[in-house]
């Protein structure tokens, strides 16, 4: 049935049961995921569904702006008085979902958390510059450095937990957080949100009710049956047609941050050595794969930060010259056998049918150029940890929402080898560590830009990723919800402002 979606979904459609759709509850909007949330604890979520429902549970004492920009959240204003000191100060009248009041107290312990080995958060390692976190006052909470930290504000958008609860470790079913939204329950159909304060309209969205729903035909059913109000991303774009004629469905399409991207591994006895490494980006076709597969959605990339960022460096775009990829593959020492074959790699995938594709289509074009590729999909919790800890050769994933540039100590410095950090392809510069360092420290912007454009350029020379494109933002509604703008990061809280008929 390829190539024909509408007639395939049309025909599993008269399969099923004539059923009436559950009828939800009053003020509920019913939200498709592709993925369960791994935890709603903000110390310990790594992976994009956490995030996307985090969202509405907690507030840290930070957020960012539609430009990146920190702006006072938790904390009304802050003084900085030199490179080593920060001073916060909490609004009034902010309180957790069990009532209590939002403290300095309760700051100070979220934070302390992390930091503490004992509790293993996995963004410990982008705090250590804090050497003291105290709670001066109620509202007065002080932060005392080890050394410069320009990131340091970004990072304090992390969601701030009541003290009773940060001192004990993952709580990932039963949070307590501050945010528009409380947790009402988590089974295995999925979680409910409930909303705090109401406007006293009618038609204001009260509930959120998470339901996970891992094939994306089968999400696109329920959606056009009415089973479900609302999804975003993980939608084949094939599907898309097919969705748009579907006159009680509103989609919106708009370019986002998600950084889709090739994982290697540098250790690799193969992909150690960078001409191997760049025949491979050489040998992949990034604009045929966008077209065949993502109907030309996504917009080509070259490095993590979206472009118009502040630190995001302009460089040129990687062609596709597969004579060339076979030129570098002969020079590293990896000639075509006798069955045409130079070696093999293992590439990891999940079982999401649009990474799979994605990663079928990749392995086809890399077997042009003689590489026996096996491809091995995993469900995402096993695919996921080993992707983590560093375990693999080859594998596909996407950065979600990156708005800090400091990703790129996170992903890039040799003291980030898991578990430390997310350098999973266990790269090391000795120069761009020192840059790294360089940027962390300087508080002046258009220093840390100039530096972070070395870095990038540096990444690109020694193709650590092999980067594909940013992914676009695709929101679906039914007809019970509107006003939905979707934001580039992906994040659903245009939920709070969208509406039910």
């Amino acid at each position: 049935m390829r190539g024909y979606p509408g007639i395939f979904l049309a025909f599993i459609l008269l399969l099923l049961p004539a059923c009436r759709a559950q009828t939800p509850a009053s003020g509920e909007v019913r939200i498709g995921l592709a993925q369960r949330p791994m935890t709603l604890d903000p110390r310990y979520a790594t992976d994009a569904a956490s995030h996307r429902v985090q969202d509405f549970l907690h507030r840290g004492l930070i957020r960012l702006d539609e430009h990146f920009h920190p702006r006072g959240d938790l904390a009304s204003h802050w003084e900085h008085p030199d490179p080593l000191h920060w001073y916060f100060f909490l609004r009034k009248g902010v309180r957790f979902h069990n009532g209590q009041r939002v403290a300095a107290s309760d700051v100070a312990a979220t934070l302390q958390s992390i930091l503490d080995p004992d509790m293993a958060s996995p963004l410990r390692s982008g705090f250590l510059a804090i050497r003291q976190v105290k709670a001066l006052s109620p509202d007065e909470v002080a932060i005392v450095l080890d050394k410069p930290d320009s990131s340091l504000l970004t990072r304090l958008s992390i969601g701030i937990l009541p003290a009773s609860m940060a001192a004990k470790k993952q709580q990932d079913r039963q949070i307590i957080g501050c945010g528009p939204f409380r947790l009402l329950h988590w089974n295995n159909s999925g979680l409910v949100l409930q909303r705090l304060h109401s406007s006293g309209d009618p038609h204001q969205i009260s509930r959120l009710r998470f339901m996970p729903v891992k094939d994306p035909v089968t999400r696109c059913l329920k959606l056009t049956r009415g089973e479900i109000d609302f999804t975003e991303n993980d939608l084949p774009p094939h599907l898309l047609p097919y969705l748009r004629k579907q006159k009680q469905l509103t989609m919106k399409v708009r370019t986002g941050t998600t950084f889709a991207y090739i994982g290697l591994n540098l250790r690799d006895r193969i992909l150690k050595d960078v001409r191997v490494r760049h025949a491979l980006a050489l040998a992949t076709d990034r604009a045929a794969l966008k077209r065949a597969l993502f109907s030309d959605l996504p917009k080509l990339a070259e490095t993590v930060l979206p472009p118009g960022h502040w630190a995001a460096a302009k460089l040129p775009l990687q062609p596709y010259n597969p004579s060339r990829a076979e030129q570098l593959l002969d020079s590293a020492g990896f000639p075509r056998g006798k069955d045409g074959i130079r070696f093999s790699i293992n590439y990891r995938t999940s079982t999401n049918p649009t990474r799979l594709s994605l990663a079928t289509a990749i392995a086809d074009q890399w077997r042009r150029i003689g590489i026996d590729v096996h491809i091995e999909s995993l469900e995402w919790g096993g695919f996921y940890a080993r992707i983590k800890r560093g375990d693999f050769q080859v594998f596909s994933l996407s950065w979600v929402g990156i708005v800090d540039p400091d990703i790129y100590r996170w992903i890039l410095d040799s003291k980030m080898w898991p578990p430390a950090g997310a350098n999973r392809g266990r790269y090391a510069n000795a120069k761009v560590d020192r840059w790294l360092d360089e940027a962390e420290r300087s508080e002046n912007e258009a220093q840390r830009a100039e530096l972070y454009r070395l870095i990038q350029q540096q990444m690109y020379r020694d193709q650590v990723y092999i980067p594909l494109w940013y992914e676009p933002v695709i929101a679906v509604s039914g007809p019970r919800l509107h006003g939905f703008v979707p934001r580039p990061d992906g994040s659903m809280l245009g939920l709070l402002q969208a509406h039910l008929k």
